[in-house]
């Protein structure tokens, strides 16, 4: 319990994973939460409607804020050599782009997906009720003062590891290992309808993905790649729906009937509290790029 971690999340002005508008920073030593942050950071972006639906922050907000590449240094200094943990990979994921769209090296630390961690610790409640983190806090008991807050955010999310901490008796750099490891030895991860031959050490592991729109590549390859992943390809946006990569293309219109069904049906879903992330294909793509640097 005495191991150090921070917790991260972020919030982004549009569906470009690099126009982060907030960062959440919560830090826990032995066993406890010692300090939190929240930065707002102009994006030097546009802001799209349905994103600040989604957390409230606006241009106005943000106007005369630092930018990534100024607050960069402070959430490397909060990070030092902790284990850095997210709800989820599209905090890290986003880290990463806005870092390469400033000419910066993302932090050297070792990241957790806390995702792997709730199905570990509670997986028969995960693989009924899923892991989102606003009903993950709920049924734990764990206070969420404001849901897409990145430090509310953040804050939950670390108390949901320090419940998994518990329950387990297993530490943060145990965990690092444990989340590689299938959750019922023998029987591999969850069940999945996929044809697709999905990695159960993908990075992305558990995450139910839908493409839409003009792509670079076709369905088939974009299925594969992301099954290389972990992720569960499917036909449509469902509850089982995670991640929604958009064509870039489609993605520029993002009005009312320019958007495809699958995109309008994303929206629908995450206004009645689903989480799903939506991504244009070239944040896609940049996520493929470092995690199957391996590959042929």
């Amino acid at each position: 319990m005495a191991e150090r971690f921070v917790v991260i999340d972020v919030e982004t002005a549009n569906p470009d994973m690099s126009s982060i508008c907030q960062v959440g920073l919560a830090v826990y030593e032995q066993g406890r939460r010692v300090e939190t942050h929240s930065l707002l950071v102009d994006p030097e972006d546009g802001f799209d409607e349905f994103n600040i639906a989604i957390h409230g922050i606006t241009p106005d907000l943000v106007q005369g804020q630092p930018t990534f590449a100024a607050v960069l240094p402070v959430i490397s200094r909060i990070f030092s050599d902790s284990v850095v943990a997210s709800y989820g990979h599209f905090d890290r994921a986003a880290v990463a782009q806005a870092c390469r769209r400033y000419g910066q090296e993302p932090p050297t630390t070792a990241w957790l997906n806390l995702h792997p961690v709730v199905r570990r610790a509670w997986p028969e409640e995960a693989a009924t009720e899923g892991v989102a983190l606003a009903k993950t806090a709920r049924r734990l008991g764990v206070d969420l003062l404001k849901h897409h807050d990145a430090e509310a955010d953040a804050i939950a999310a670390g108390e949901i590891f320090l419940l998994a901490i518990e329950a387990s008796g297993l530490g943060v750099s145990d965990w690092l290992q444990c989340v590689t490891a299938p959750i019922r030895p023998g029987q591999g991860y969850e069940r999945h309808v996929s044809t697709y031959e999905v990695s159960t050490e993908g990075a992305l592991h558990g995450e139910g993905i839908v493409f839409t729109g003009a792509l670079s590549m076709t369905r088939e390859q974009a299925r594969e790649a992301a099954a290389k992943l972990g992720c569960v390809p499917l036909g449509g946006v469902s509850k089982k729906t995670t991640m929604l990569v958009v064509g870039d293309q489609d993605l520029k219109r993002l009005v009312g009937a320019d958007k495809s069904s699958k995109h309008r049906k994303a929206e629908e879903l995450i206004s009645k509290g689903q989480t799903i992330r939506i991504l244009g294909e070239s944040d896609f793509i940049s996520m493929l790029k470092p995690l199957l640097s391996g590959s042929p």
